[in-house]
């Protein structure tokens, strides 16, 4: 492999940790890219911020790096990368878990020939970046991309993309965006915990949790959870793509799974955490009323995707996120009449309202 090759190798892997805001030791970036750590040191290049992802084995930090050199993400997150393994898995190729659904209707009017010739996509963050899930007539597919832009730039017009990922933000204000409020409503006993209020957009650019929970208490009146600060780098990328991409804006609409599931089950909340096998399997089982063989598109997609990566419930809430992006005909909104940000964007979770069906 020729030196530019290697340097075009290396500048990959950066881009995808930086995405993925992990870190990596060198030996496991010499081993993926078959060459001695030497090389990679040099491919490296100046001490910056987007090379500090490559480590040292022993300390886990960047080798004679400053403070100011050094990414302000890069301690984050306590994983790092040690294995070439692991980088394969996180530069996964997009979209090769793909297994033919059955061509057979459900008994009963799915709504799924409502986006007929139109492929339709539901989307999950996830450790590596996003995972997605494709419909298009019967058919359903499974892919991962570092940035959802990537996703945006590849996909025809007039197919949905539906993200589990707040949208419309406040800019300021502490009062919380109904959609969150009402969504939660909805939930209600066992999966209200599972909405969290969206932050404020004037700290998605904060890096460290104590100034973005002191800015939002000042700004707002109102502190900001780990969790949801854990997902504001997610929620800022997809905040200036909606804001730089007209098809974004044309084609991206926020969804949350569980409210997903909620109508897809007719207007009831999932009994179980998903995170439990009696919860995966409720959920599994509800989606192959609308997908029957969606079991072994998930299965596959289990089998290819190591958990590290994509956890099982990210494939599940990809693939209901599909689905309900794929029944346009059913489509409802959390409120019903949504506001709009500052910026124009809707406040809103789409769901399929499906509590006029038979029971399932």
């Amino acid at each position: 492999m020729g030196d530019v090759s290697m340097q075009e190798k290396v500048d990959a892997v950066l881009r995808a940790l930086d995405a993925a805001q992990l870190r990596c030791t060198y030996n496991a970036l010499a081993e993926y890219c078959g060459t001695n750590i030497g090389v990679i040191i040099q491919c490296l290049g100046e001490r910056r911020p987007v090379a500090s992802w490559g480590v040292s084995k022993d300390f886990l930090k960047p080798s004679h790096y400053s403070l100011d050199q050094e990414h302000p993400h890069l301690y984050r997150h306590d994983r790092v990368i040690t294995t070439s393994d692991e980088l394969v898995a996180l530069l996964a190729p997009d979209g090769v878990v793909a297994a033919p659904m059955t061509t057979t209707i459900p008994p009963r009017d799915s709504g799924l020939q409502a986006n007929k010739g139109a492929t339709c996509y539901g989307v999950d963050g996830c450790r590596g970046g996003w995972v997605y899930a494709s419909i298009a007539n019967t058919h359903v597919a499974f892919g991962t991309v570092i940035q959802l832009t990537d996703l945006v730039d590849k996909v025809a017009p007039g197919s949905p993309i539906f993200v589990d990922i707040p949208i419309g933000l406040r800019e300021t204000s502490g009062q919380g965006r109904q959609c969150d409020v009402e969504g939660r409503r909805l939930l209600r006993p066992h999966r209200t915990s599972s909405i969290f209020n969206a932050p404020i957009r004037a700290i998605l650019d904060e890096v460290e949790y104590e100034f973005a929970n002191e800015t939002s208490k000042r700004l707002s009146g109102k502190g900001l959870s780990k969790q949801t600060f854990a997902i504001t780098p997610k929620i800022r990328e997809v905040d200036q793509l909606m804001a730089s991409s007209a098809k974004a804006r044309g084609l991206v609409r926020e969804v949350h799974p569980e409210v997903c599931f909620y109508g897809l089950a007719g207007g009831h909340p999932m009994e179980h955490n998903k995170k439990t096998k009696e919860g995966f399997q409720a959920r599994l089982d509800l989606l192959c009323q609308y997908l029957p063989g969606a079991e072994k598109s998930v299965e596959g997609a289990l089998a290819h995707y190591p958990r590290i990566t994509v956890a099982a419930d990210d494939i599940l809430d990809a693939l209901v996120c599909a689905i309900t992006a794929q029944m346009s005909g059913h489509w409802k909104t959390v409120p019903d009449n949504p506001e709009t940000d500052s910026k124009g964007l809707a406040m809103e979770m789409v769901y399929c309202d499906m509590s006029l069906q038979s029971e399932l």
